[in-house]
This record gives C-alpha cells, sequence and structure tokens, in this order.
C-alpha cells in the first residue's frame, strides 16, 4: 500500500511539473504505457512436466527528464500470467501464478542522431507473484521481494511530440523462485 501511495504521488508531482512548463518532449514531465510480451523463469527441484512462462505485459509509468540524458522513472507493471505442471509424489499437479512489478529508477538517454536514442534504467523493483499455491513450501512461487531492475531501450522520433519505443526490462526475482523480464513496445504523444 505504501508504494501504492509513493507512485501515485509521484505522478502527481509529474503531472503537476508537466503543467507548470511547456514539454518539448526531450525534457520536463511525462507519462506513458508500453505493452508487449513478458518471460518467466521459474525455478523448482520438482521434475517439470511442461509449463507456459509466457505472459502479457503491460507497463504504465511515469517520469521526469532533468535535462535530455538524465532523469527518473516510477511505474507499475503487471507482467502476465504463468503456469506450469509438476510431479509431487508421483502426481501430476499444475500450478498457476500472476505477476506484478511496482518500480523506481533512474533514466539515461544517450542520442543517436536526429530522430534516434538509445536509453537505459536502474532502480529498485517490488514484485508480487500471487496464485493458489499446491507446491511444497521450498518449491513455492508464490511471494513478494525487492530486486533490482535493469532496462535498455531505442526511440525514435519522427515529430518533436511522437516517439516509438522498443524496451528490455529485467524486474529480477519477484518471489523466491520467480524471475521476471518484459519486451515492450510503445507509441508516445507529448502535449
Amino acid at each position: 500500500m505504501k508504494s501504492s501511495l509513493f507512485v501515485l504521488s509521484l505522478l502527481s508531482s509529474f503531472t503537476l511539473a508537466a503543467q507548470a512548463a511547456p514539454n518539448d518532449g526531450l525534457t520536463g514531465a511525462y507519462a506513458r504505457v508500453e505493452v508487449g510480451r513478458s518471460n518467466f523463469s521459474l525455478s523448482s527441484a520438482l521434475p517439470q512436466a511442461d509449463s507456459d512462462d509466457r505472459g502479457q505485459a503491460v507497463k504504465a509509468f511515469g517520469g521526469f527528464r532533468f535535462n535530455e540524458n538524465f532523469g527518473v522513472e516510477a511505474g507499475y507493471a503487471a507482467l502476465g500470467k504463468f503456469s506450469e505442471h509438476v510431479t509431487v509424489g508421483g502426481v501430476s499437479v499444475k500450478q498457476d501464478g500472476k505477476a506484478r512489478s511496482i518500480f523506481g529508477a533512474a533514466t539515461g538517454r544517450l542520442p543517436v542522431g536526429e530522430s534516434f536514442a538509445l536509453h537505459g534504467r536502474l532502480g529498485v523493483t517490488s514484485g508480487k507473484v500471487s496464485g493458489t499455491n499446491v507446491l511444497p513450501a521450498s518449491d513455492n512461487l508464490m511471494g513478494s521481494k525487492t530486486s533490482v531492475l535493469f532496462g535498455v531501450g531505442a526511440e525514435y522520433r519522427p515529430k518533436p511530440n511522437v516517439a516509438l519505443t522498443v524496451n528490455y526490462d529485467s524486474f529480477g526475482k519477484l518471489s523466491n523462485n520467480v524471475k521476471a523480464s518484459a519486451l515492450v513496445v510503445g507509441l508516445h504523444f507529448t502535449l
């Protein structure tokens, strides 16, 4: 709950800052939504029959660029659902889960020509995996964990107020036995 209030207050501050000054798309406040695919790494000592370790990712976040190169971001990522079939005591059981993350990061941007830029983010993520656990405690996929967030991406600006982005974000461990990453794309407009 505290993390949600922190993100909400941070996004509100970005919105107020955006209203105070015109935004050239490179500096100032912004809010964005990106969609794509998530990939889960499920660790278990139990024999695994099969798994569905890919989900649909949606990332909503806001940020503030202090200058063309450096800024901060905070947001929420719904990383989707996963499932796996494992053998427990000779019986096949199915384990389902759903993952999410709240994050904050410092950002860097490197222009590569007039319309292209590379960017990265480094920060902290508070992840959570929910569902109904049917596995022994040592293989439990559910839980929450704080990890390092690392991301890289590229941006193309056909116009000053329009950006097309592609990003790869590693959310680290969301619980003791689940790691997640996501490949997302976005179309962003600056007013």
